[in-house]
């Protein structure tokens, strides 16, 4: 994607982790549309909600509410979160496809074609987990994949080669690094404490979503024990940092997370690392572009500076293109890849007007939209989000229908709703769109004229 009038943002102020996570958004220039680009999230989190006065709106999404931007019929996050719990996911693909084609009428895009090949791969080997059947194909998509990855390096090579050595220098360890990394071959990456920190406190968040109390107990271990790593890495202390990291290996291989495998490769990865041992890192769009500025940044002419950025944009993402998808995806653990898939179709609670510009805490301002969707909104007008998704009015209308029904058959006094979010939902969205989306919701008068009938016969 060509990236134009590219204008880098300066890192001011940046922590030391800022070098290890490596956002996106410190190198991407202000007009770059990927910046939204959902598929860097480290974590899928089950996207259970503290927001006040929600909990009647999460009632309902056991029934597969549609989204009001997507009309997808969305996944309950208490179902998903259950499931990923019970570890249905790590078994056999047999079982765990099956699972998954539970929710199949929610999947499109990337997820749907990801669903697609499981299913087809686990009829051939129904004994196989999830990430060994896309570890089975992911050569192939490795080596699509590295056919355009290598057009784009090799032409910011080129403008590197008349560039003074200093500069050539620097971009030639970055490229044999890279090479090796795309190539899945061992390499010395140094062993970082702010990184390492920064990834556990990841971890813990996934696991403090899982309300188990025994696994946050363990992490909370892990973490105390963790502040006694020190940060920086040198002959004084590296002994220190030894003990720490023995002592986390040990806690974790006496608790209830002995076997998670984010844990696990994290401090086995870390241990190695700090023993100067080569180990085999996935390569990341995000580090190399963040790598590369800071090695252009200096460099005096600045249309030099745009061209190379300008090319290295065009690298493929994970969100855009299907086979940087799957490679992404081919090192993660199973559960995690069966997260991946659902996570984009859970239902969350939506501000109709968000939060950040004055949005209640009420149901009246309450909708139900997909992680994916809320997670893209964020406090766009309504009316803009409508240029951004034209089918909202229909969408909107669908999840109306689909809230009439449950009225219809009980399903609001059962979960003890009140029936009035209907007309409060109707007025919000006439409000927010400017008159635009006039919802009908004569169906929902006429249920509610009949059960007052009903009410006061003898």
């Amino acid at each position: 994607m060509r990236v134009s009038a590219i204008t880098l943002n300066r890192i001011n102020n940046h922590k030391p982790i800022l070098k290890q996570n490596q956002n996106i958004n410190s190198v991407a220039p202000k007009n770059y549309k990927g910046v939204n680009d959902l598929s860097f999230m480290p974590v899928y989190q089950i996207p259970f909600t503290s927001i006040q006065n929600s909990s009647k709106l999460r009632a309902l999404f056991r029934y597969r509410l549609p989204c009001i931007y997507s009309g997808v019929p969305m996944i309950d996050p208490k179902q998903a979160a259950k499931l990923l719990k019970s570890g249905v996911f790590n078994g056999a693909s047999e079982k765990s496809v099956k699972t998954l084609s539970e929710f199949s009428e929610c999947y499109s895009g990337m997820e749907k074609r990801l669903f697609d090949i499981l299913t087809a791969r686990s009829k051939v080997h129904p004994d196989y987990n999830l990430k060994q059947l896309i570890g089975e194909v992911e050569p192939f998509f490795r080596h699509d994949l590295r056919k355009k990855q290598s057009d784009i390096f090799h032409n910011i090579e080129l403008e590197f080669k008349n560039l003074p050595e200093e500069y050539q220098s620097k971009f030639n360890d970055l490229m044999t690094e890279t090479y090796k990394r795309v190539n899945k071959r061992p390499v010395f990456i140094p062993f970082s404490a702010y990184e390492f920190k920064y990834k556990l406190a990841k971890i813990r968040d996934v696991v403090a979503n899982e309300h188990d109390l025994k696994s946050n107990k363990v992490m909370k271990k892990l973490i105390k024990e963790s502040k006694k790593l020190p940060n920086v890495t040198n002959k004084e202390t590296k002994p220190e940092q030894k003990r720490v990291l023995g002592m986390l290996d040990w806690i974790l291989k006496k608790s209830v997370l002995k076997d998670n495998p984010e844990l696990k490769e994290l401090i086995s990865t870390s241990r190695a690392r700090l023993t100067k041992q080569e180990v085999i890192l996935p390569f990341s769009r995000k580090s190399y572009l963040y790598d590369l500025h800071k090695i252009v940044e200096n460099i005096p002419d600045e249309k030099v500076r745009t061209k190379i950025m300008d090319e290295a944009f065009k690298l493929p993402t994970s969100s855009q293109d299907f086979s940087a998808y799957l490679v992404k995806l081919s090192w993660e653990s199973s559960d995690r890849i069966a997260s991946r898939i659902l996570w984009p179709y859970l239902a969350s609670v939506e501000h109709i007007v968000p939060r950040s510009v004055g949005g209640a805490d009420t149901m009246f301002n309450f909708a139900g939209a997909t992680t994916r969707e809320n997670s893209l909104r964020k406090s766009i007008d309504f009316t803009q989000q409508m240029k951004l998704r034209p089918d909202t009015p229909k969408y909107c209308q669908q999840y109306v229908d689909k809230l009439i029904d449950l009225y219809k058959d009980g399903e609001f006094a059962k979960n003890n709703v009140n029936p009035k979010y209907i007309e409060d939902f109707k007025k919000t969205i006439k409000k927010v769109s400017k008159g635009q989306i006039d919802l009908d919701i004569s169906k929902y008068y006429e249920a509610l004229e009949k059960n007052s009938q009903n009410a006061v016969k003898p």
